[in-house]
């Protein structure tokens, strides 16, 4: 067994001192090919420093070689080192065979600093180099995807499956072009694409993809069957909670959803959208205790606040209970919120306030003029308020919205044959 080896060995059994001891002696006695292929392994595997030492080592048994400049600038890459990787990929020169590869990793450090533009055209006269090379034609078509020119995305992922590329640097093309579908709206398209890719595989990844391209298309046995999957693949994959709560809500599965959410709540507490819908689900149990318990641990979190006082000023609306209501939305820090403006103006014309009640009513419709609910609930406030031309002229407009409402149609009736 080589140094190498034994090194790798120490590194599988977790023995640090002795895999550092083991790399000393590699590079002394191993053979330079040997070398190399650990060098190669230990950058696979993440241990960059101690590749950088056998890269490095190599480079300085024969400096005039350069093919020891591409791993050494990955690594400088990986570690933020711009410079040092650009000053060893400058070393290559145009008409080496390495050029196309540095080419490559150029295009990379140009991603990473954010400049695409620079990367595309590194990538593509890397394509004009060598126009066959598929390695190049993904990376174009990553970059691409980074940069939302889909279609462009789109039309190479399909090109390398045509030319029998279905797995490139431990990436399915199925699953990527099942993406890019689906990020173009094009989901009947993506599931070919996307089944396909858990046939190579089931991947956390693959199987989120799929049941969210299934909500698109709104079949929710298939999505919450891909969820469920997920779920006992890996139940600590905190997106799959939301969507497949919704989705088991959707189908009316209520309890189920309620066991959901709340198991998500217990795998990531931190996450304000979960008990959102916590709350909403538990009202649609007949559990308002419940209901409010989850708003109140939303408030704790500190993040969308405004839109957790607004939900909880809406559920004491509906419980009646309308000082807290209005307590909720005066700690709100956006006063001029509509939906805040009108449950204001609702609370108060409950507690018979109506001062106050029209004045909050008048604020909220300059924005919901046009919303059918509050078109019909202002303009039987205006009729009490004696306001009866304001009255006629919104009850009007929202039967043009509802016109089989049969009560709004016997008040604005009412309303004509009395004016």
């Amino acid at each position: 067994m080589t140094y190498s080896e034994k090194m790798l060995d120490a590194l599988d059994q977790e023995d640090f001192a002795k895999a550092q001891t083991q790399l000393k002696q590699a590079m002394k006695h191993d053979d330079e090919d040997i070398l190399e292929e650990l060098g190669e392994s230990l950058l696979s595997i993440g241990f960059l420093q101690e590749a950088q030492q056998v890269f490095e080592s190599l480079k300085t048994r024969h400096p005039e070689k350069k093919e020891m400049n591409l791993p050494l600038a990955e690594i400088a890459v990986e570690n933020n080192e711009t410079d040092a990787a650009l000053e060893l990929l400058e070393e290559i020169e145009s008409t080496s065979e390495l050029y196309p590869q540095a080419l490559l990793i150029t295009a990379d450090l140009y991603q990473v600093l954010g400049i695409p533009e620079v990367s595309e055209a590194k990538l593509k006269e890397a394509s004009r180099i060598l126009p066959d090379e598929p390695l190049i034609q993904f990376a174009l078509a990553e970059l691409y995807l980074t940069m939302d020119r889909l279609s462009e995305a789109e039309f190479i992922y399909q090109h390398l499956l045509e030319i029998g590329e279905e797995e490139i640097n431990n990436v399915s093309i199925k699953e990527r072009l099942g993406t890019t579908l689906s990020l173009e709206g094009k989901f009947e398209e993506a599931i070919e694409y996307l089944e396909a890719s858990l046939e190579e595989g089931q991947t956390d990844e693959r199987l989120f993809q799929t049941a969210f391209v299934y909500r698109q298309l709104e079949d929710n046995d298939k999505a919450i069957y891909y969820l469920q999957e997920l779920r006992k693949l890996n139940p600590q994959y905190h997106a799959l909670y939301l969507p497949l709560a919704e989705s088991l809500q959707e189908e009316e599965l209520v309890e189920e959803a309620q066991t959901v959410i709340e198991e998500g709540i217990h795998d990531n507490p931190y996450q304000v959208d979960l008990y959102h819908f916590a709350s909403a689900n538990s009202y649609r149990l007949h559990d308002a205790n419940k209901s409010e318990k989850f708003l109140l641990q939303a408030l704790e979190l500190g993040e969308k606040t405004d839109e957790t006082l607004l939900k909880l000023s809406d559920l004491y609306l509906n419980e009646e209970r309308f000082e807290e209501a209005i307590q909720m939305v005066n700690q709100m820090e956006d006063a001029q919120n509509p939906y805040a403006l009108w449950n204001l103006a609702q609370a108060y014309n409950e507690l018979e306030e109506f001062k106050q009640a029209s004045n909050f009513y008048d604020q909220a419709s300059v924005e919901l003029k046009h919303e059918p609910d509050f078109m019909k609930e202002y303009g039987i406030f205006l009729r009490e308020e004696g306001r009866l031309e304001e009255a006629k002229s919104y009850l009007s407009h929202y039967l043009e919205h509802e016109p089989g409402d049969m009560e709004a149609a016997s008040i604005l009736e009412d309303l004509s044959e009395s004016w």
